[in-house]
């Protein structure tokens, strides 16, 4: 039982002040599990005797009992944040589910035609997982004897411009898509006439719409502990093996 439960069985025992009261601590939780009875009655502009009479309403033997029951509060509150919903982990299931299945219906034709005529293809992503995905999308291409050069930071994305010709291509990872710098390494490619094809979550981000050929996958976040927001990623590598697959069964195809 908590402080609001006891509340609502003696409310008709409360008068003015002593709502007053319960206002007050219902709004400073965390401050009062450590106020004295004099400094909280001071804080209410009361006498310490009327907050025992409070505590007493609510059939607690006195003012560090109801102390006593604020810190239980506090304690489940934090056991609360600390849990985790086992529901992300099927939503997570879904995501990936959902990314398959857009895959599946998803023509890669134009990608590939691309990768016939390209003289170079490069690839640059803005985080560290978008950077792990795309020297994995690398070595996923060697076999195929397709060479993928992978930008490794800022600098040499600016210096790589000059060095570039319209029949090269670039891929771009972003997880949002609404990265400032990426974008407007985006519109600098645009400009010299390179052909972007980008991996980015679902949305009509900017990337997206900056790109000739825009890949998307389903991703959501969820909080842990709270405090930091996660989001699943292993679509960058998902996305990764299935144009390995269908690069190889496009392949087969034009050479029957």
């Amino acid at each position: 039982m908590n402080l609001e439960t006891l509340i609502e069985e003696n409310y008709g025992k409360l008068n003015e002040s002593d709502l007053y009261i319960w206002n007050y601590i219902l709004h400073h939780k965390k401050e009062c599990q450590t106020m004295s009875i004099k400094e909280l009655a001071l804080e209410c502009n009361t006498s310490h005797t009327t907050i025992l009479r409070f505590a007493r309403k609510l059939g607690l033997q006195g003012y560090s009992e109801m102390k006593i029951y604020l810190k239980w509060e506090n304690m489940q509150g934090n056991n609360e944040k600390n849990k985790f919903d086992d529901r992300e982990i099927q939503k997570v299931y879904k995501d990936i589910e959902k990314t398959i299945e857009v895959m599946k219906k998803t023509d890669f034709k134009d990608i590939f035609q691309l990768f016939e005529k390209a003289d170079k293809i490069y690839i640059y992503g803005t985080g560290s997982v978008q950077k792990s995905a795309a020297k994995d999308l690398k070595r996923n291409m060697i076999p195929v004897k397709k060479l993928i050069y992978v930008l490794e930071g800022r600098e040499e994305s600016n210096i790589i411009l000059d060095y570039l010709s319209s029949k090269d291509i670039f891929f771009l990872l972003s997880l949002s898509g609404n990265n400032t710098f990426m974008n407007e390494f985006a519109r600098r490619l645009k400009k010299i006439g390179i052909k972007i094809i980008s991996i980015t979550q679902v949305g009509n981000n900017e990337l997206a719409s900056l790109s000739d050929i825009s890949l998307q996958f389903y991703t959501h976040s969820f909080s842990v502990n709270g405090q930091i927001e996660v989001s699943t990623t292993t679509q960058f590598f998902l996305i990764n093996q299935i144009l390995l697959l269908k690069y190889l069964e496009y392949k087969m195809s034009v050479s029957l």
